[in-house]
């Protein structure tokens, strides 16, 4: 069956016994995982528990397909029900899905996670056309959406947010859910608990999400969106010798090309006859939504990479805004 986005917050927290898999997937990964660990704990909550939690990638599967059934089946020895976490499903997978659905034993709950997948998927449609299994596509975060979660998160350590902060961050912060946690987690150390009636200004927020270098981080980001290869080169210098971030370059490029994906899809959302809408539509002439979505792949591995790796940032931030300017240049060399 297909499960609504609404409808998913309920059930990723309280799975229902008739389902005997449940597929994650969309463009936000770090949504993809969270739900996935929610549906997770909901029967396990200790998913280190190696009698009730079984780990498999779909590598494994392509090479023994009896697993899947085998895990499912398995009892645990202190008793309890089982979870089989499937991760990085692919198509190629859909027929082994489709008769395990079809004829499943004992019963654990198959969690499968799986990136984009159009609606002609064959993974999709198996798990779409099943009674006892679900599909769940995980849509990039709204920044409302950034602002409800960044609101509940301050809230739980005794913080307020004044709506002007609350605009910034939702803006500043990463919608891809894993990097909106991960973000939201430093600030919430750096608050600390607060006091009666501990308020977030605007102020403080600019300076504990670092707005250092914005200038030039807009600036490489209008750049990289124009396709002007020249002018980015020029910048990078420019940026290099200011000491600038790197992760938050990518980060705002990054959130420059959701807020146009955003845009787009929305058709303008009532800002088309805005200074902000007729910004957003000059930046996304030429823009399609298959190069949208690779810049924004790019960009997304890019920031995770910088924050992730030993490797020294600087290289691999340029070298993801040099391939999503190049994509741009393309973009501008086809409306000639």
């Amino acid at each position: 069956m297909r499960v609504s986005s609404s409808e998913a917050d309920k059930l990723q927290n309280a799975p229902p016994k008739t389902w005997a898999a449940v597929l994650y997937f969309g463009p936000n990964a770090g949504l993809v995982r969270e739900r996935a660990d929610k549906t997770a704990r909901a029967i396990v909550p200790d998913l280190s528990d190696a009698f009730r939690v079984a780990d498999l990638t779909a590598d494994v599967l392509k090479k023994d397909a009896a697993r899947l059934s085998d895990e499912a089946a398995a009892i645990s020895m202190f008793g309890g029900r089982r979870i089989v976490r499937v991760r990085d499903a692919v198509d190629a997978l859909a027929q082994l899905f489709e008769a395990f659905i079809a004829d499943h034993k004992g019963d654990a709950l198959v969690v499968v996670e799986a990136g984009e997948l159009n609606k002609t998927s064959a993974l999709r449609k198996v798990f779409e056309g099943a009674k006892s299994a679900a599909a769940i596509e995980c849509y990039d975060d709204r920044p409302e959406d950034a602002g409800r979660l960044i609101k509940e998160t301050l809230a739980e350590i005794g913080w307020k947010v004044e709506p002007d902060a609350l605009a910034y961050l939702s803006e500043a912060l990463s919608l891809d859910r894993r990097l909106l946690r991960a973000e939201l987690e430093k600030l919430t150390l750096y608050l600390g608990l607060g006091e009666a009636n501990a308020t977030v200004t605007r102020a403080q927020a600019q300076t504990l999400i670092g707005d250092s270098g914005s200038v030039e981080t807009d600036e490489i980001a209008d750049a990289v969106a124009a396709g002007d290869v020249k002018l980015l080169d020029q910048l990078i210098l420019k940026a290099a010798d200011a000491g600038i971030s790197w992760t938050g370059v990518v980060g705002a490029t990054l959130r420059l090309f959701q807020r146009m994906t955003s845009f787009s899809e929305s058709g303008g959302g009532g800002f088309s006859s805005s200074p902000y809408g007729q910004r957003m539509a000059a930046q996304l002439r030429g823009w399609d939504r298959q190069r949208l979505i690779a810049a924004m792949k790019l960009l997304a591995q890019a920031e995770a990479d910088t924050r992730t790796t030993v490797l020294p940032d600087a290289p691999i931030a340029q070298h993801a805004l040099f391939a999503v300017a190049e994509l741009g240049r393309k973009t501008s060399d086809r409306r000639r």
